[in-house]
């Protein structure tokens, strides 16, 4: 796919008739949501004019409710291609989301339209794809997606790896560095390896039997199961155990599938 090195992944969610309440685990990407029908509570609250939104990075997870039907449809960007999609520094996109019909590019609010009008998912995919690379043609590309592609590989591979050693792997001065990383990304690059440590982390504990966590931890970057904890605890909202239990009742509501395939994809 030639949009490969920039997007991810999409996730498309409908449910008809069905109580939802998840909790939404940090990612460190950009996402564009377009709520196709009512959009979901988040936190507790509703705007119902949010049909088309750009939710940048954040460090904490949030909580979704509905009631009612729900499309929608959700493009996950690689983490280095905030700045490129959006034409605007990653940064300001930080722990914030900004609706399409707020940014200054108008051609934001006609994808928004388009995809509200749209016959199928599988034609909203065909807009949004026709959009973004129209969007990296306007943006002309960066000297950066290669370097900041290899420094995701690198800690994809190797999550605990000191900074300045991501700083050669960049083949830039860590000044520069951590510059360019915000920029393109919308984190610092110590927040985004929190993040990415903290998913792959929580998959391990997932998967894991109690004796052998703490040596996988350290893997991670995490000097003991405590450390964990509180990480997990700050993130998540509560414990890795209160955690495991949610997923059980994920489990039997039958939408576990769903909820780890949003949850579970490389960067």
């Amino acid at each position: 796919m030639v949009l490969q090195p920039y997007v991810q992944h999409y996730w498309i969610m409908r449910t008809c008739d069905t109580a939802m309440s998840q909790l939404i685990m940090p990612m460190g990407c950009l996402k564009w949501i377009f709520h196709r029908k009512r959009p979901f509570d988040v936190n507790g609250r509703t705007d119902l004019h949010a049909q088309a939104q750009a939710v940048g990075p954040y460090d904490k997870a949030i909580h979704v409710d509905s009631t009612e039907d729900l499309e929608m449809i959700t493009v996950f960007f690689q983490p280095y291609a905030a700045k490129l999609i959006m034409d605007i520094p990653g940064r300001e996109f930080y722990n914030g989301v900004c609706d399409f019909d707020n940014l200054e590019n108008i051609s934001f609010r006609d994808l928004k339209a388009r995809i509200i009008d749209a016959p199928s998912a599988e034609a909203c995919i065909e807009l949004i794809e026709q959009f973004v690379t129209r969007q990296l043609i306007r943006t002309a590309g960066s000297p950066y997606t290669k370097p900041l592609a290899h420094v995701l590989d690198t800690l994809m591979r190797y999550p605990a790896v000191r900074v300045e050693e991501l700083t050669s792997a960049a083949c830039l001065c860590e000044r520069q560095f951590r510059r360019v990383f915000a920029d393109h990304v919308g984190m610092n690059p110590k927040q985004f390896q929190r993040i990415l440590r903290f998913r792959l982390a929580t998959n391990a504990m997932i998967c894991s039997r109690e004796e052998s966590l703490d040596a996988l931890l350290c893997q991670y970057g995490f000097t003991d199961h405590s450390h964990f904890n509180r990480d997990f605890h700050d993130i998540a909202g509560l414990s890795p155990t209160q955690y495991i239990h949610y997923l059980e009742r994920v489990s039997q509501q039958g939408v576990l599938p769903a909820y780890r395939s949003y949850h579970a994809q490389d960067v």
